[in-house]
Formats: C-alpha cells, sequence, structure tokens
C-alpha cells in the first residue's frame, strides 16, 4: 500500500526524518518507525537482535534481514532497513557484537 505523502503520519515521519539527517542522528526508534513496523514487529525484531547478542551468536545483516522478512513480509526493503538499524544500534552503543559484516 502506497502512503499518501499528505497524510498526517507520512508529514510526520518525514519532518523526522529531516531533523535526524541535519542533526546526523542516528536513532533506532526512527528506523522502526520509518520502516512501519507495529509494535509486535519491532518488539520481535529487537527481541531477534537481542537473543543473538546474548547468546554471542553471529548475526550477519542479510540473515538479520532474512528475519525481518518473516516477521513484516511486506517492508520494503529489509536489507537497508538492517544496514539502517546497525547504524542506529552502533550509534547508540548496542548490540555491538551483532551485525558485523
Amino acid at each position: 500500500m502506497a502512503a499518501n505523502i499528505f497524510d498526517h503520519e507520512e508529514l510526520m515521519i518525514t519532518v523526522l526524518n529531516q531533523l535526524a539527517d541535519r542533526a546526523h542522528l542516528e536513532s533506532v526508534a526512527l528506523v522502526l518507525l520509518t520502516a512501519r513496523l507495529s509494535a509486535a514487529e519491532s518488539q520481535a525484531v529487537m527481541d531477534f537482535i537481542a537473543e543473538k547478542q546474548v547468546k554471542q551468536q553471529l548475526l550477519s545483516q542479510q540473515a538479520c534481514a532474512d528475519q525481518v522478512l518473516k516477521i513484516k513480509p511486506d517492508i520494503e526493503n529489509a536489507l537497508v532497513f538492517v544496514q539502517r538499524l546497525k547504524r542506529a544500534t552502533m550509534a547508540e552503543g548496542r548490540f555491538s557484537d551483532v551485525l558485523n559484516d
């Protein structure tokens, strides 16, 4: 489903992205919001990554993207999402031992 660029939520996300870009800010919350994940989908993605971190298991970006597609099959580009998520988690000092490829 294509978003209407003048929809209230779409405008809010656009403004937040513009502010983050200008401030050179990487935010996990903004990455999740921009990807339009539901709360349950966001929780599932973060739980998956956290489990890999806790178990000290390697997690490639492609393997994470594959899992994201299972959680949200209609995501626009899972690999780009994971790359953005990696930058944001690294900027926030989270999950430093995963997504390292």
